[in-house]
C-alpha cells in the first residue's frame, strides 16, 4: 500500500523534497501557498481599494512588484493560481535542490518567501497568514481530499 502523502501540511512542517523515497514511493510535488478569494487578492494588490486590480491585470501587477522590489529573477517569481473561486498564492515548490532545504527551515524569515508575500499583497492582510500551508500539487488531489472530508462530515450528521 502506498504511503499517504497528505493533501495539506502546516507551513512549519515542510514535506520532503519532490522525488525523495518514502517506503519506496516518491514524494509528490507540494507548494507553499496562501489561499484567498479573488476579491481579497484584487483588493490587496490595489492597495486596499477594489477596482484598481481585476482578473485582467492581477498577474501584471504581481510581476511588476516582483521586478521592482526583488533581485531573485523571474523563474523564482510567485505564482497566483486560480482554483474553484480561490487563489492559491504560491511562494515556492518542494523542488529537489539544496536552496529549497535552507528556505523551508525558516519560512517566517526567508527572503524569497517574504518577497512572495509582499509581491502578492499578503503583507496587507494578516488574516491570510492562517492559510499558509503546504498543498499537494496539482491541486486536484487537494479538491478530492476536501470532497471526501465533506462527505464524511455529511454522513456523520445524518446518523
Amino acid at each position: 500500500m502506498a504511503p499517504r502523502f497528505p493533501c495539506r501540511m502546516p507551513a512549519d512542517q515542510p514535506p520532503l523534497l519532490k522525488g525523495e523515497l518514502v517506503d519506496g514511493h516518491p514524494t509528490p510535488s507540494y507548494v507553499l501557498a496562501w489561499v484567498c478569494r479573488s476579491k481579497t487578492l484584487y483588493r490587496n494588490l490595489g492597495g486596499g481599494k477594489l477596482g484598481e486590480v481585476d482578473d485582467r491585470n492581477f498577474s501584471d501587477v504581481i510581476s511588476g512588484r516582483w521586478a521592482e522590489l526583488y533581485d531573485f529573477g523571474y523563474p523564482l517569481a510567485p505564482m497566483p493560481y486560480p482554483r474553484g473561486g480561490d487563489f492559491y498564492l504560491i511562494a515556492i515548490f518542494n523542488r529537489p535542490n539544496t536552496d529549497h532545504l535552507t528556505r523551508v527551515r525558516d519560512v517566517a524569515n526567508d527572503p524569497l518567501i517574504q518577497a512572495a508575500r509582499v509581491s502578492m499583497g499578503v503583507d496587507l492582510d494578516q488574516s491570510l497568514e492562517s492559510t499558509l500551508m503546504w498543498y499537494r500539487w496539482p491541486l486536484s488531489a487537494e479538491e478530492r481530499e476536501r470532497r471526501k472530508e465533506d462527505l464524511v462530515r455529511l454522513q456523520q450528521r445524518s446518523r
